[in-house]
């Protein structure tokens, strides 16, 4: 065989890795994306208080539609009920949330 036509596949064939290569990084990038979008729609996309489920004081501030600290004062005061966690942070069940809603003290204007 010539040197020339040694040459000719294996450019072919490093192409065809370039291009194996960039399909793949698509390919996770995409994946990635639809990931994400999944976790967002776990998390997010219900309004829905689940009554056994834990939340953290972020969580309930997006429901709630308040700030973080005002949920810790409210925590703090006793009006919503929690644990704190090893980390310090405090764990809210669900349940806590439906009955500070669900109390006279709340009015829908706060």
């Amino acid at each position: 065989m010539r040197p020339a036509e040694e040459e000719k596949p294996m450019a072919k064939s490093s192409r065809s890795l370039v291009s194996i290569d960039k399909i793949l990084e698509i390919l996770a990038s995409a994946v990635s994306i639809v990931l994400g979008l999944f976790g967002l729609s776990q998390h997010y996309g219900s309004n829905t208080i689940k009554p056994s489920r834990i939340y953290s004081s972020g969580d309930a501030a997006e429901f709630l539609d308040m700030a973080r600290l005002d949920v810790l004062k409210l925590i703090k005061s006793g009006a919503i009920q929690a644990t704190k966690g090893g980390n310090g942070n405090y764990l809210i069940v669900g349940q806590s949330l439906i009955n500070y809603l669900a109390s006279p003290n709340v009015s829908s204007t706060d």
